[in-house]
Protein backbone atom coordinates (compact mmCIF):
# COMPACT_ATOMS: atom_id res chain seq x y z
CA UNK A 1 0.00 0.00 0.00
CA UNK A 2 1.13 3.50 -0.71
CA UNK A 3 0.28 6.85 -0.26
CA UNK A 4 1.14 10.45 -0.20
CA UNK A 5 1.21 11.57 3.50
CA UNK A 6 0.51 8.27 6.22
CA UNK A 7 -0.74 10.04 9.20
CA UNK A 8 -0.02 8.03 12.45
CA UNK A 9 -2.58 8.65 15.00
CA UNK A 10 -6.62 9.49 14.84
CA UNK A 11 -6.60 11.46 18.07
CA UNK A 12 -7.49 15.04 18.00
CA UNK A 13 -4.06 15.90 16.88
CA UNK A 14 -3.42 13.39 14.09
CA UNK A 15 -7.24 13.93 12.63
CA UNK A 16 -7.15 18.03 12.32
CA UNK A 17 -3.92 17.12 10.41
CA UNK A 18 -5.71 14.20 7.84
CA UNK A 19 -8.44 16.55 7.89
CA UNK A 20 -6.68 19.92 6.71
CA UNK A 21 -3.73 17.92 4.54
CA UNK A 22 -7.21 15.93 2.71
CA UNK A 23 -9.17 19.50 2.44
CA UNK A 24 -5.85 20.55 0.71
CA UNK A 25 -6.00 17.97 -2.42
CA UNK A 26 -3.60 15.83 -0.64
CA UNK A 27 -3.88 11.67 -0.93
CA UNK A 28 -3.72 10.77 2.96
CA UNK A 29 -3.47 7.44 4.97
CA UNK A 30 -4.61 7.17 8.82
CA UNK A 31 -3.50 4.52 10.83
CA UNK A 32 -4.78 4.38 14.41
CA UNK A 33 -3.79 1.74 16.31
CA UNK A 34 -7.28 1.61 18.33
CA UNK A 35 -10.31 4.02 17.35
CA UNK A 36 -10.58 7.27 16.34
CA UNK A 37 -10.71 9.84 19.13
CA UNK A 38 -9.46 7.30 21.68
CA UNK A 39 -6.91 7.24 23.64
CA UNK A 40 -5.87 10.50 25.79
CA UNK A 41 -8.56 12.00 23.42
CA UNK A 42 -11.14 10.33 25.09
CA UNK A 43 -10.03 11.22 28.69
CA UNK A 44 -9.62 14.94 27.60
CA UNK A 45 -12.14 17.65 29.75
CA UNK A 46 -12.79 19.43 26.36
CA UNK A 47 -12.12 23.39 27.78
CA UNK A 48 -11.26 25.44 24.33
CA UNK A 49 -10.80 29.14 25.36
CA UNK A 50 -8.00 30.61 28.25
CA UNK A 51 -8.37 27.95 29.93
CA UNK A 52 -6.17 28.00 33.50
CA UNK A 53 -3.47 28.98 31.50
CA UNK A 54 -0.83 31.69 32.17
CA UNK A 55 -0.75 34.77 30.02
CA UNK A 56 2.57 33.94 29.29
CA UNK A 57 1.64 31.11 27.25
CA UNK A 58 0.55 32.65 24.98
CA UNK A 59 3.95 33.91 23.75
CA UNK A 60 4.06 31.08 21.70
CA UNK A 61 2.85 31.80 17.87
CA UNK A 62 0.72 28.42 18.04
CA UNK A 63 -1.53 29.13 21.24
CA UNK A 64 -1.52 33.10 19.84
CA UNK A 65 -3.24 31.76 16.92
CA UNK A 66 -5.38 29.01 18.65
CA UNK A 67 -8.66 30.28 19.36
CA UNK A 68 -9.09 32.42 15.81
CA UNK A 69 -7.72 29.00 14.30
CA UNK A 70 -10.54 27.29 16.38
CA UNK A 71 -13.16 29.57 15.66
CA UNK A 72 -12.22 29.34 12.10
CA UNK A 73 -12.36 25.44 12.06
CA UNK A 74 -16.37 25.60 13.82
CA UNK A 75 -17.42 28.01 10.76
CA UNK A 76 -16.67 24.95 8.38
CA UNK A 77 -18.34 21.87 7.19
CA UNK A 78 -18.02 19.33 9.69
CA UNK A 79 -20.52 17.38 11.67
CA UNK A 80 -21.71 18.48 15.21
CA UNK A 81 -18.90 17.63 17.68
CA UNK A 82 -20.76 18.79 21.21
CA UNK A 83 -19.66 22.72 21.42
CA UNK A 84 -21.17 24.32 24.33
CA UNK A 85 -20.23 28.26 24.02
CA UNK A 86 -20.90 28.45 27.96
CA UNK A 87 -18.10 30.92 29.09
CA UNK A 88 -16.07 30.21 32.18
CA UNK A 89 -15.82 31.22 35.56
CA UNK A 90 -12.43 30.41 37.71
CA UNK A 91 -11.12 31.71 40.95
CA UNK A 92 -7.21 30.91 42.41
CA UNK A 93 -6.94 30.27 46.52
CA UNK A 94 -5.79 34.12 47.10
CA UNK A 95 -8.19 37.37 45.85
CA UNK A 96 -4.35 38.68 44.59
CA UNK A 97 -3.47 35.64 42.33
CA UNK A 98 -7.51 36.03 40.83
CA UNK A 99 -6.60 39.25 40.18
CA UNK A 100 -3.26 39.19 38.62
CA UNK A 101 -4.30 35.94 36.77
CA UNK A 102 -6.97 38.70 35.32
CA UNK A 103 -4.60 41.68 34.55
CA UNK A 104 -2.39 40.14 32.78
CA UNK A 105 -4.47 38.10 30.69
CA UNK A 106 -6.16 41.93 29.81
CA UNK A 107 -2.92 43.08 29.36
CA UNK A 108 -2.63 40.76 25.90
CA UNK A 109 -6.30 41.77 24.78
CA UNK A 110 -8.13 38.80 26.21
CA UNK A 111 -11.86 38.92 26.76
CA UNK A 112 -11.57 38.08 30.72
CA UNK A 113 -13.13 39.94 33.08
CA UNK A 114 -13.44 40.62 37.20
CA UNK A 115 -16.54 39.69 38.51
CA UNK A 116 -17.81 39.94 42.34
CA UNK A 117 -19.67 36.81 44.23
CA UNK A 118 -23.19 38.63 43.59
CA UNK A 119 -22.34 38.06 39.36
CA UNK A 120 -20.37 34.37 40.14
CA UNK A 121 -23.64 33.50 42.01
CA UNK A 122 -25.80 35.03 39.71
CA UNK A 123 -24.37 33.29 36.27
CA UNK A 124 -23.57 30.13 38.43
CA UNK A 125 -27.04 29.59 40.78
CA UNK A 126 -26.09 26.06 41.89
CA UNK A 127 -22.70 27.32 43.59
CA UNK A 128 -23.42 27.08 47.38
CA UNK A 129 -20.51 29.62 48.49
CA UNK A 130 -18.77 31.86 45.94
CA UNK A 131 -15.28 34.22 46.42
CA UNK A 132 -15.42 37.99 46.41
CA UNK A 133 -13.95 37.81 43.42
CA UNK A 134 -13.26 35.32 40.25
CA UNK A 135 -12.12 35.71 36.43
CA UNK A 136 -14.95 35.22 33.72
CA UNK A 137 -13.82 34.51 30.25
CA UNK A 138 -17.02 34.58 27.96
CA UNK A 139 -15.80 33.31 24.68
CA UNK A 140 -14.70 30.50 26.31
CA UNK A 141 -16.22 27.08 25.36
CA UNK A 142 -16.63 23.15 25.74
CA UNK A 143 -16.66 20.34 23.27
CA UNK A 144 -16.63 16.50 22.63
CA UNK A 145 -12.77 16.11 22.04
CA UNK A 146 -13.77 12.48 20.85
CA UNK A 147 -16.59 13.82 18.78
CA UNK A 148 -14.13 16.49 17.60
CA UNK A 149 -11.43 13.90 15.91
CA UNK A 150 -14.22 11.51 14.61
CA UNK A 151 -15.99 14.47 13.21
CA UNK A 152 -12.34 15.84 11.51
CA UNK A 153 -11.70 12.22 10.31
CA UNK A 154 -15.13 11.46 8.62
CA UNK A 155 -14.61 15.26 6.41
CA UNK A 156 -11.16 14.31 6.21
CA UNK A 157 -12.70 10.48 4.41
CA UNK A 158 -15.19 12.75 2.46
CA UNK A 159 -11.64 14.18 0.93
CA UNK A 160 -10.49 11.09 0.20
CA UNK A 161 -8.65 10.05 3.24
CA UNK A 162 -7.69 6.43 3.97
CA UNK A 163 -9.03 5.55 7.04
CA UNK A 164 -7.49 2.66 8.94
CA UNK A 165 -8.18 1.96 12.65
CA UNK A 166 -6.94 -1.25 14.93
CA UNK A 167 -3.65 -0.80 12.81
CA UNK A 168 -0.65 -0.39 14.98
CA UNK A 169 2.21 0.82 13.43
CA UNK A 170 5.67 -0.94 14.83
CA UNK A 171 8.40 0.53 13.35
CA UNK A 172 9.17 3.35 10.56
CA UNK A 173 10.97 2.37 7.05
CA UNK A 174 14.06 3.97 5.33
CA UNK A 175 16.03 4.08 2.82
CA UNK A 176 18.93 6.03 2.15
CA UNK A 177 18.57 8.64 4.68
CA UNK A 178 14.48 8.73 4.01
CA UNK A 179 11.37 7.68 5.81
CA UNK A 180 9.67 5.76 3.01
CA UNK A 181 6.75 4.47 5.24
CA UNK A 182 5.80 2.80 8.29
CA UNK A 183 5.51 -1.22 9.12
CA UNK A 184 2.22 -2.24 10.65
CA UNK A 185 -0.24 -4.96 12.21
CA UNK A 186 -1.59 -4.93 8.82
CA UNK A 187 1.52 -4.60 6.23
CA UNK A 188 3.92 -1.91 5.39
CA UNK A 189 2.50 1.38 3.91
CA UNK A 190 4.75 3.57 2.06
CA UNK A 191 4.45 7.13 2.04
CA UNK A 192 6.37 10.08 1.05
CA UNK A 193 6.00 12.31 4.27
CA UNK A 194 4.98 10.27 7.45
CA UNK A 195 3.36 12.45 10.23
CA UNK A 196 3.82 11.12 13.26
CA UNK A 197 0.83 12.21 16.37
CA UNK A 198 0.92 9.69 18.64
CA UNK A 199 0.72 11.60 21.57
CA UNK A 200 3.22 9.89 23.86
CA UNK A 201 4.96 7.07 21.66
CA UNK A 202 5.52 9.59 18.98
CA UNK A 203 9.01 9.74 20.33
CA UNK A 204 9.93 5.87 21.02
CA UNK A 205 8.11 5.81 17.52
CA UNK A 206 10.69 7.68 15.75
CA UNK A 207 13.65 6.02 17.73
CA UNK A 208 12.77 2.71 15.33
CA UNK A 209 14.55 4.36 12.52
CA UNK A 210 17.87 4.01 15.05
CA UNK A 211 18.68 0.59 15.92
CA UNK A 212 21.96 1.96 17.64
CA UNK A 213 19.43 3.69 20.16
CA UNK A 214 17.65 0.85 21.72
CA UNK A 215 14.39 2.27 21.35
CA UNK A 216 15.42 5.58 22.95
CA UNK A 217 14.29 8.37 22.26
CA UNK A 218 16.21 11.89 20.45
CA UNK A 219 16.91 14.22 23.83
CA UNK A 220 15.14 16.75 21.12
CA UNK A 221 12.13 14.66 21.01
CA UNK A 222 11.29 14.34 24.23
CA UNK A 223 8.03 13.57 25.69
CA UNK A 224 6.58 13.82 29.04
CA UNK A 225 3.47 11.61 29.97
CA UNK A 226 1.14 14.02 32.16
CA UNK A 227 -1.57 12.10 33.46
CA UNK A 228 -4.94 13.47 33.82
CA UNK A 229 -8.38 11.70 35.23
CA UNK A 230 -11.59 12.41 33.13
CA UNK A 231 -14.14 12.25 35.55
CA UNK A 232 -18.54 11.26 34.66
CA UNK A 233 -20.57 11.63 36.97
CA UNK A 234 -24.52 11.66 36.53
CA UNK A 235 -26.82 14.14 37.80
CA UNK A 236 -30.76 14.36 38.47
CA UNK A 237 -30.53 17.78 36.33
CA UNK A 238 -27.99 20.54 35.51
CA UNK A 239 -25.90 21.60 38.09
CA UNK A 240 -23.62 24.19 36.24
CA UNK A 241 -23.98 26.29 33.55
CA UNK A 242 -20.92 27.20 32.34
CA UNK A 243 -17.29 25.81 32.89
CA UNK A 244 -16.36 26.17 36.60
CA UNK A 245 -12.91 25.74 37.93
CA UNK A 246 -12.26 26.35 41.65
CA UNK A 247 -9.40 24.89 43.82
CA UNK A 248 -11.66 22.79 44.95
CA UNK A 249 -13.27 21.74 41.40
CA UNK A 250 -13.00 21.49 37.37
CA UNK A 251 -16.42 20.88 35.96
CA UNK A 252 -18.84 21.17 33.17
CA UNK A 253 -21.81 19.55 32.15
CA UNK A 254 -22.03 17.67 29.01
CA UNK A 255 -25.31 17.56 28.69
CA UNK A 256 -28.74 17.91 30.90
CA UNK A 257 -27.76 15.08 33.62
CA UNK A 258 -24.11 14.19 33.12
CA UNK A 259 -21.38 16.29 34.52
CA UNK A 260 -17.55 16.03 33.71
CA UNK A 261 -15.21 16.56 36.13
CA UNK A 262 -10.56 16.56 35.63
CA UNK A 263 -8.75 15.50 38.16
CA UNK A 264 -5.01 15.69 38.26
CA UNK A 265 -3.13 12.22 38.52
CA UNK A 266 -0.66 12.07 41.60
CA UNK A 267 2.91 10.85 41.21
CA UNK A 268 2.79 7.62 41.73
CA UNK A 269 -0.27 6.87 41.82
CA UNK A 270 -1.09 3.03 40.82
CA UNK A 271 -4.96 2.59 41.76
CA UNK A 272 -8.21 2.47 39.86
CA UNK A 273 -8.92 5.44 38.02
CA UNK A 274 -12.20 5.70 40.34
CA UNK A 275 -10.31 5.49 43.33
CA UNK A 276 -9.30 10.07 42.32
CA UNK A 277 -13.08 10.60 42.38
CA UNK A 278 -13.51 11.05 46.15
CA UNK A 279 -11.87 14.56 46.44
CA UNK A 280 -13.92 15.75 43.77
CA UNK A 281 -16.87 13.96 44.68
CA UNK A 282 -16.69 15.34 48.07
CA UNK A 283 -16.60 18.95 46.75
CA UNK A 284 -19.37 18.28 44.50
CA UNK A 285 -21.50 18.05 47.26
CA UNK A 286 -20.54 20.19 49.40
CA UNK A 287 -20.44 23.11 46.78
CA UNK A 288 -23.07 22.28 44.78
CA UNK A 289 -26.74 22.23 44.93
CA UNK A 290 -28.43 19.03 44.49
CA UNK A 291 -24.73 17.76 44.77
CA UNK A 292 -25.75 15.54 47.25
CA UNK A 293 -27.38 13.11 44.76
CA UNK A 294 -24.49 12.72 42.14
CA UNK A 295 -22.89 9.58 41.54
CA UNK A 296 -19.91 8.13 39.55
CA UNK A 297 -20.50 7.15 36.33
CA UNK A 298 -16.77 6.45 34.72
CA UNK A 299 -12.92 7.08 35.08
CA UNK A 300 -10.55 7.09 32.57
CA UNK A 301 -6.96 8.37 32.83
CA UNK A 302 -5.38 9.52 29.64
CA UNK A 303 -1.43 10.30 29.39
CA UNK A 304 -1.72 13.50 27.70
CA UNK A 305 1.69 14.23 25.55
CA UNK A 306 3.93 17.23 27.15
CA UNK A 307 7.09 18.50 24.96
CA UNK A 308 9.67 18.76 27.66
CA UNK A 309 11.11 21.76 25.82
CA UNK A 310 7.79 23.70 27.09
CA UNK A 311 6.77 24.33 23.19
CA UNK A 312 4.93 22.34 20.94
CA UNK A 313 7.28 19.87 18.84
CA UNK A 314 5.94 20.58 14.82
CA UNK A 315 7.81 20.08 11.86
CA UNK A 316 10.06 18.18 9.84
CA UNK A 317 12.95 16.15 12.06
CA UNK A 318 16.02 17.83 11.24
CA UNK A 319 18.47 15.39 9.22
CA UNK A 320 15.38 12.80 8.69
CA UNK A 321 13.89 13.54 5.65
CA UNK A 322 10.30 12.60 5.33
CA UNK A 323 9.71 12.27 8.89
CA UNK A 324 7.12 15.17 10.24
CA UNK A 325 6.67 15.04 14.23
CA UNK A 326 3.22 16.67 15.92
CA UNK A 327 2.92 16.67 19.65
CA UNK A 328 1.61 19.79 21.45
CA UNK A 329 -0.39 20.30 25.07
CA UNK A 330 -3.06 20.99 25.08
CA UNK A 331 -3.97 19.24 22.01
CA UNK A 332 -7.83 20.14 21.85
CA UNK A 333 -7.46 23.80 21.97
CA UNK A 334 -4.35 23.74 19.60
CA UNK A 335 -5.40 21.56 17.15
CA UNK A 336 -7.26 23.52 14.72
CA UNK A 337 -4.02 25.97 14.32
CA UNK A 338 -1.71 22.62 14.39
CA UNK A 339 -3.80 21.01 11.67
CA UNK A 340 -3.68 24.75 9.42
CA UNK A 341 0.35 24.64 10.22
CA UNK A 342 0.76 21.04 9.28
CA UNK A 343 -0.96 21.46 5.93
CA UNK A 344 0.58 24.73 4.76
CA UNK A 345 4.63 22.65 5.92
CA UNK A 346 3.53 19.81 3.88
CA UNK A 347 2.32 21.25 0.84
Amino acid sequence: MAADVLVVGAGVVGASIAYHLARAGRAVTVVERGEVGGGVTSASFGWVGLAKSEAKAYAEPLRASAAAEFARLRREDLAPFGLRECGAISWEPTEDETRAFVAEHRAIGHDIELIAREEVLAREPGLRTAPALAAYARGDAAVDPSSLARSLIAAAAAHGAHIMTATGVTELLREDGSVTGALTSRGAIHAGTVVLAAGTATPALAATLDPASGGAASPTLAVDASPSCLLTFATPEPLVRGILSTPAFELRQRDATTLLAAEDVPNGFGGAPAELAAETLAGIRSGLAGGAEVTLIDARIGDRPTPRAGTPLLGFVPGVAGLYISVAHPGVILSAAIGRRAAEELA
